[in-house]
C-alpha cells in the first residue's frame, strides 16, 4: 500500500462528489489524473475515488507570486534551488467500499483522511469489467484489461455510439468492436460509406503498432469469414466483391419517399400510384411478430415484386387523366425519381441480397456504398438492408446474434432533416428497440455527433467518446450523458489518438479507455 496523500479541508465551492488531496513534493509522480485511489479514515466509512483534476504544484514557504518564486521561474538557469511545493489534485468520489464491493455513498472524506493507492485486481473490481471482448486498456494502468460481456443482452443489444473527430481512433475503435464481436459468433454487417473496411481480411500493416499489439498477446490477422458487398451502378471496391441490386417494390415506400425528398403534392401522386401497383399483392400469412413492420401512423408495409418501370408506366397513365397542376408535379416526381432510377441500383437482375448469407454466425460483410454518387439512393440502400435484416431476425428464432455497424450516421439520419424523415426515424427507432429483443445490435459511429438527432443518442446505452475539440459538438453528448460529471468532458478535447471515454451499463461508471488496434487492416489509413 501506498501512500499518496491527505485529503484537505473544504472551501465554500466543494461539491458533493469530489475532495481535494494534498500530497507531499516526493509523491508528485504518485499523481496522475484517472488515478484510482482508497481514502480511509479510522471509525468513518471507506470511499473509493479516482483523481480528475490535477496535479497541481503549490508552493509552500512562499506565496506564488511573491518575487522568489516568480524569479527562479524565470531565471530557471541561474538559480538552480526552486521552492518547496506540495501536490494538490482533486478526486471524484465514486462510492463507499463494502463487503461485497462498492456502493453509493452519502457521506464525504473527512479531512485527513489518507488517501492511498489501488493495486491492479483492486481497481479491475471496481470497474465492473467482465467478458471476453477485448478493447484495450484503462488509461494509466497499462495491464488493466478493459472488457465487455458479448453474452450480457444489457450491452451490444441496447447499442452503441462511437463518436470523435478526424484522426481520434473511432474507426480504429469499430474494427476491434467488429473483431471482437466477430469471435464472439455474431453476423456482424457493416454499411461502409467511406470504402475503409473493405480489407479487414488483410493483416494490419502498420509496423508501429505491431508492438502494442503485442502486450496483448495478439499479432497483425485478417478476417477468414469475410465479404464485400456493392450496389450495382456503384464501382467494384475488389475483384471478389459480389454486386447485388434492388428490387423497387421491396422498398419500404414511406421511407423511399422521404429519401427522394418529394414535396406534399408529388408524394400524393406517388401513392396514389403504388397502391394501383399494390392492389393485386398476395397477402401474407401472418403469425405472431414476423408480420411487416408497423408504423406509428398505422401503415403496414409488405414488399411487392413490381419494378420501376412499371411505376413509371403507371405514373404516366395517371397523367393522362391529371389536370394541368398535377401533370406538372407528375413530371415534377418523374424526375425525383428518375434521378434515384439514374444510379443504377434497381431492378437490374444482378441478384439480390440474400440475407441468409449475411446472417451467419461469425461472418462479416461489408456493404460498400461509398461510391453512390446519389445520397438519398445511397440511404435508401442502408434503409433496405436494416429493414431485410430485421425482418428476418424477426421470422427466424434461430439467426445469429448481430451487429450491424452504421459508419457515418449522420448522413443518413441528420437532425437538420429530422423532421421530413419520421418514417425513417421511426423504422430505425422500431428496429433498435425491438431488435434487441432479438440479439440484433446497432452500432452508430459518426465524427459530427452535433448533426445527429437526440433519437440516435437515447438508442445507445453504450457510448465509446475519443477527441471532440469542438463545444458544438460535445454538446449533445454532455446533454444525453446524465451519469458523465464536468472535469471528464473536460478531459475529451485532450484524449490522445484511441483514447476514449466510454459509458455503459457494463462498467459501473464512467471510464477512460486507451483503444487496443486493430488487427486487420483498414482502408485510407493516412
Amino acid at each position: 500500500m501506498v501512500v499518496i496523500g491527505h485529503v484537505h479541508f473544504d472551501t465554500p465551492q466543494s461539491g458533493n462528489i469530489k475532495c481535494e488531496v494534498l500530497s507531499k513534493q516526493e509523491a508528485y509522480n504518485l499523481v496522475f489524473r484517472n488515478k484510482y485511489v482508497k481514502i480511509t479514515k479510522k471509525d468513518y466509512p471507506k470511499f473509493i475515488g479516482r483523481i480528475v483534476e490535477g496535479p497541481f504544484f503549490v508552493p509552500e514557504e512562499v506565496g506564488r507570486d511573491s518575487a522568489f518564486a516568480q524569479t527562479t521561474i524565470i531565471k530557471g538557469d541561474e538559480f538552480k534551488a526552486t521552492p518547496n511545493f506540495y501536490v494538490m489534485s482533486r478526486v471524484e468520489i465514486l462510492g463507499e467500499t463494502s463487503g461485497s464491493g462498492m456502493g453509493s455513498t452519502n457521506k464525504r472524506p473527512l479531512p485527513k483522511s489518507q488517501v492511498d493507492d489501488l493495486t491492479e485486481d483492486e481497481v479491475r473490481k471496481i470497474l465492473g469489467v467482465s467478458g471476453d471482448m477485448l478493447l484495450g486498456n484503462l488509461v494509466g494502468y497499462d495491464n488493466v484489461r478493459v472488457t465487455m460481456d458479448a453474452e450480457a443482452k444489457k450491452i451490444l443489444p441496447r447499442n452503441i455510439g462511437i463518436f470523435g473527430t478526424v484522426g481520434s481512433g473511432k474507426t480504429n475503435t469499430s474494427q476491434v468492436l467488429i473483431e471482437e464481436a466477430s469471435k464472439s459468433k455474431y453476423a456482424v454487417v457493416v454499411i461502409d460509406v467511406e470504402g475503409e473496411y473493405t480489407e479487414m481480411d488483410k493483416p494490419m500493416n502498420e509496423k508501429r503498432l505491431e508492438a502494442k499489439l503485442a502486450k496483448y498477446k495478439l499479432s497483425p490477422t485478417g478476417l477468414k469469414n469475410f465479404t464485400v458487398y456493392y450496389p450495382a451502378g456503384s464501382e467494384k471496391p475488389r475483384p471478389d466483391a459480389r454486386e447485388f441490386d434492388i428490387n423497387f417494390g421491396s422498398i419500404n415506400p414511406w421511407v423511399l419517399a422521404e429519401m427522394a425528398n418529394l414535396t406534399e403534392a408529388q408524394e400524393g401522386i406517388f401513392f396514389k400510384v403504388i397502391d394501383k401497383l399494390q392492389k393485386d399483392r398476395h397477402s401474407k400469412k401472418k403469425d405472431n411478430e414476423s408480420e411487416a413492420i408497423e408504423f406509428l401512423e398505422g401503415k403496414d408495409f409488405e414488399e411487392s415484386s413490381y419494378t420501376i418501370q412499371q411505376f413509371f408506366r403507371v405514373l404516366f397513365g395517371e397523367e393522362n387523366g391529371s389536370s394541368r397542376g398535377d401533370k406538372r408535379s407528375v413530371y415534377a416526381l418523374a424526375r425525383q425519381i428518375g434521378f434515384l432510377n439514374r444510379t443504377g441500383i434497381f431492378d437490374k437482375k444482378k441478384g439480390q441480397l440474400n440475407i441468409d448469407n449475411l446472417l451467419k454466425p461469425g461472418h462479416v460483410s461489408i456493404i460498400d456504398v461509398s461510391t453512390i454518387q446519389n445520397d438519398g439512393a445511397k440511404n435508401i440502400v442502408i434503409a433496405w438492408i436494416l429493414e431485410k435484416i430485421f425482418n428476418k431476425k424477426l421470422k427466424d428464432k434461430e439467426a445469429p446474434k448481430t451487429l450491424v455497424v452504421i459508419e457515418e450516421a449522420h448522413t443518413f439520419v441528420s437532425r437538420d432533416a429530422v423532421t421530413k424523415m419520421r418514417s425513417t426515424m421511426d423504422t430505425l427507432k422500431l428496429i433498435a428497440r425491438r431488435g434487441r429483443k432479438r440479439w440484433m445490435c446497432l452500432a452508430f459511429i459518426s465524427q459530427q455527433p452535433s448533426h445527429l438527432p437526440d433519437e440516435i443518442f437515447e438508442l445507445c446505452n453504450t457510448r465509446i467518446i475519443h477527441n471532440t475539440k469542438s463545444e458544438f459538438n460535445l454538446g449533445p453528448l454532455k446533454h444525453t450523458s446524465g451519469d458523465v460529471i464536468n472535469e471528464i468532458w473536460n478531459m475529451v478535447p485532450g484524449l490522445g489518438p484511441g483514447q476514449a471515454v466510454i459509458t455503459s451499463p457494463q462498467f459501473n461508471h464512467t471510464i477512460m479507455v486507451d483503444m487496443r488496434p486493430s488487427v486487420s487492416r483498414r482502408k485510407l489509413v493516412e
